[in-house]
């Protein structure tokens, strides 16, 4: 009778009494981002009163510190790309509760944009972004995205691909010490990495804009003639000329302008200007004119010649008459 009672009282206890919370394990960081070659520091803490023993199951050598309901685990060089550590709390009944880190290993390297040392004004080149390593855990296809800029221009972007191109006629003005910039994400674990690269396109140029000018085109003997020819191009253009005659001609410094300071009749005739750099050449003309001094004043004098013998034979047949 005494033993059904005592066992009464103990179911009752049991319902009025609350219940004791599971025992549990926590790892910190759950799910860390390592990056290939790196290292990682992983804390197992357990809320088990009675466990025995608190250890953690890898496949590797073991670097571990522990203490009143604690474990940690260092590992130095992560290699392996799936490692998933398990940390396991032991009972004194065999029992055992345990629960598992993911490390999000990763191979990400900062692109790699392949482009011309020199690119030519006019012509169609290529600009390549590469990722040369790229992995996550044992994904084939890491979630990776890529755009190409110029500045702030969108130029191209992917997604899916490590590698990324963009086709383009290069503009001297346009493009020349402009900054092409590489952007690259991938999404590794719960994170989204982002790495970039810069490169400066220099452009290069044939000449153009070549033009000759003249003061005056037309001439009279004597007088002042400058003619001046420009050009532009990178590198700048070194200038030549083919002449009707040198005589008398003076050029500049740089031969971008001739002076004739007395011209004659042989300085008449087409005056051509050369522009040449490594990347080609371009030439223009002009054409420059003498002036003959006009001969009004010979017909002037013939004339008044003329009134005079008629003036004077006019005279004499008057006073002929008388």
């Amino acid at each position: 009778m005494t033993a059904i009672l005592l066992l009464n009282i103990a179911c009752l206890l049991s319902f009025c009494l609350p219940l004791a919370e599971p025992c549990k394990l926590a790892i910190q960081p759950k799910a860390p981002i390592v990056e290939f070659g790196g290292s990682v520091k992983l804390n197992c803490t357990s809320t088990c009163t009675n466990y025995t023993k608190v250890d953690w199951e890898v496949s590797f050598a073991r670097d571990v510190k522990e203490g009143e309901g604690w474990i940690s685990l260092n590992i130095k060089n992560v290699t392996e790309w799936t490692t998933q550590p398990l940390c396991v709390a032991r009972y004194k009944e065999s029992d055992s509760i345990h629960t598992r880190a993911v490390i999000y290993v990763y191979q990400f390297s900062t692109p790699d944009i392949y482009l011309a040392s020199e690119i030519e004004s006019g012509r169609l080149d290529k600009i390549i972004c590469n990722i040369s390593s790229l992995r996550v855990r044992d994904e084939i296809s890491p979630k990776v995205s890529i755009s190409l800029s110029r500045g702030a221009t969108l130029l191209n972007s992917s997604y899916g691909e490590p590698s990324l191109e963009y086709s383009f006629v290069a503009s001297l003005n346009r493009d020349d010490g402009a900054a092409i910039i590489c952007m690259a994400w991938v999404e590794v674990g719960s994170e989204v990495l982002n790495k970039s690269a810069t490169r400066t396109l220099n452009i290069v140029a044939s000449p153009y804009n070549v033009s000759v000018s003249a003061n005056p085109m037309m001439y009279k003997a004597d007088v002042k003639i400058v003619v001046k020819c420009k050009a532009e191009g990178k590198p700048f253009p070194e200038f030549s000329w083919d002449l009707p005659s040198n005589s008398s001609v003076e050029f500049s410094s740089n031969i971008q302008i001739l002076t004739i300071n007395s011209a004659q009749s042989f300085h008449n005739g087409t005056y051509r200007c050369l522009a040449r750099n490594i990347y080609g050449k371009k030439s223009a003309q002009i054409d420059i004119l003498f002036q003959e001094r006009s001969r009004s004043w010979i017909a002037a004098v013939v004339v008044v010649s003329l009134l005079a013998v008629v003036f004077t034979g006019g005279i004499f047949w008057y006073h002929c008459r008388k």
